[in-house]
């Protein structure tokens, strides 16, 4: 029998706004236990708020009575320790983000400001008693403000923030300067047919999300089923499942202590399918490579789910990419993709880049594509730099629909 303890721990401070104004400060701090124990190729799991008790314990032991399989066992054998981030005095982040808040009423008196501005510390441990023992932990600050002029009859016009590892009022308001800047300056929808749009991989989370998917892959149930080690996107466009540093709030390790050498793995590599995502389940029924992609609640067994996935950058910038060429920053969208990887999506408010930054508030409009045009000739690459959002742009060719 082996015992495994897997925990979650949630620091967080959560500065409230409203009229531009912090009007409370909340803090909590949550543990969570789950309570793991192997024997026999089953699995019993139990879990309770705080530290683990003999009771916890007992439970996940009487539980193996469910006989959850679990013949591929537990891991073994492997010890790492690594932190993201540094923790942050709570007056501290209430003083800086006084000093934001300050400075966008003064600064910007057409707009009332609302919603949420958090800094959040984050641990997860998973240990076991044959020899498994991994730590990770991060720290980040989330600025996330609806912005609304002082006439609109809209819950919000607008929106400004990011995630940051270390807190810096003045790079927040860089970028909140530069889209509230183009926010008073409406301008029309360029007369064209197609434009690069900066967008992100989250675009399309339900077609990663089913056609990736290992198990369907190796079942014939996914459109790519068949598919794998051919070319189906650009020769630069690379999906990789990412566990790095460069990923905000993601362990190295997935629910079941799964890594990958140098905390990435691609699925898609210079366009061509590589792989599907499989937890260690779907591993030991389909033959297939682990991809870290185990989650679940600390009280359940870990299942198979979309691991988080980036776009490996392409080496250009941003300015570099777009080589003078005018684009569309899609700030709210909707819309969704079809099995068949046809894409289409309202876009309520967008800015037009130019040159460098944002120049203009554009009128509501519509984007479509289809996945393997949008990441084949239509990929124009994925910015070395971080420009807005705290993020890599993933810069496509999109159709415009008016």
């Amino acid at each position: 029998m082996v015992k495994e303890l897997y925990q979650t721990v949630l620091r967080e401070t959560s500065l409230n706004v409203t009229n531009g104004e912090i009007d409370s400060v909340r803090k909590k701090s949550i543990t969570k236990s789950g309570c793991r124990v192997y024997d026999g190729g089953f699995l019993g799991v139990a879990g309770t708020l705080g530290e683990p008790t003999a009771e916890s314990w007992a439970q996940a032991e009487a539980n193996l009575a469910r006989k959850i399989p679990c013949p591929w066992g537990p891991k073994t054998d492997a010890r790492r320790t690594c932190r993201r981030g540094a923790a942050m005095d709570a007056d501290r982040f209430l003083h800086l983000c006084e000093e934001l808040t300050e400075t966008l009423r003064r600064e910007f008196p057409q707009f009332i400001f609302s919603n949420k501005i958090n800094w959040t510390e984050e641990m997860q441990r998973l240990r076991n008693d044959a020899g498994l023992d991994f730590t990770w932990q991060d720290a980040a600050g989330l600025v996330s403000l609806l912005v609304r002029t002082q006439d609109s009859v809209n819950i919000f016009d607008t929106s400004i923030g990011g995630i940051y590892r270390s807190f810096d009022p003045a790079a927040v308001l860089q970028e909140a300067r530069e889209v509230l800047e183009a926010h008073l300056n409406p301008i029309s929808l360029p007369d064209v047919e197609k434009m690069p749009v900066l967008g992100s991989p989250d675009m399309f989370s339900r077609a990663w999300s089913e056609a990736l998917n290992g198990q369907k892959l190796a079942r014939q149930a996914s459109v790519w089923s068949g598919e794998v080690g051919r070319q189906l996107f650009a020769p630069d466009f690379t999906l990789e499942v990412d566990r790095s540093a460069d990923n905000f709030f993601v362990p190295f390790f997935d629910a079941e202590g799964t890594c990958l050498e140098g905390d990435t793995l691609p699925l898609i590599e210079g366009g061509v399918l590589r792989r599907g995502y499989a937890d260690r389940k779907c591993a030991w029924e389909q033959q297939m490579q682990p991809t870290a992609a185990a989650d679940g609640a600390y009280d359940d067994a870990p299942a198979l789910s979309l691991p988080p996935l980036s776009v490996r950058p392409t080496g250009k910038t941003l300015e570099e990419i777009l080589d003078g060429r005018p684009a569309l920053y899609v700030l709210t969208s909707g819309g969704d993709v079809t099995p068949d990887g046809s894409f289409a999506t309202p876009v309520q408010m967008a800015y037009l880049y130019q040159n460098g930054r944002l120049i203009g508030r554009l009128p509501e409009f519509g984007l479509r594509g289809n996945l393997t045009e949008l990441l084949g000739k239509g990929f124009l690459g994925c910015s070395q730099d971080k420009p807005y959002d705290s993020s890599h742009a993933c810069v496509m060719e999109m159709t415009i629909v008016r």
